[in-house]
């Protein structure tokens, strides 16, 4: 089961420099299609994968990096 501090743990891997964006977006893709959302966070930690996702868009060359202190800060909440 996936975690709001999982997920938060990743965000930060990547800020601190330790997980390349299109890493975090591959794994948010796994995790994504693999896991169970922890209740009642569902619905949020969801969204955020699907941004986590589309960070990196292979078929378009698309790489935008989203807003992870507003992602953190949604976390935190």
């Amino acid at each position: 089961m996936l975690t709001r501090n999982d997920l938060k743990a990743q965000i930060e891997l990547h800020i601190e420099g330790f997980l390349p964006l299109e890493d975090l977006a591959a794994w948010a893709e796994d995790i994504f299609r693999e896991e169970e959302f922890e209740e009642p966070f569902a619905e949020q930690i969801s969204d955020l994968l699907s941004t986590l996702r589309d960070a990196v868009d292979p078929h378009r060359f698309r790489w935008e990096e989203p807003d992870f202190v507003q992602m953190l800060e949604e976390l935190s909440d």
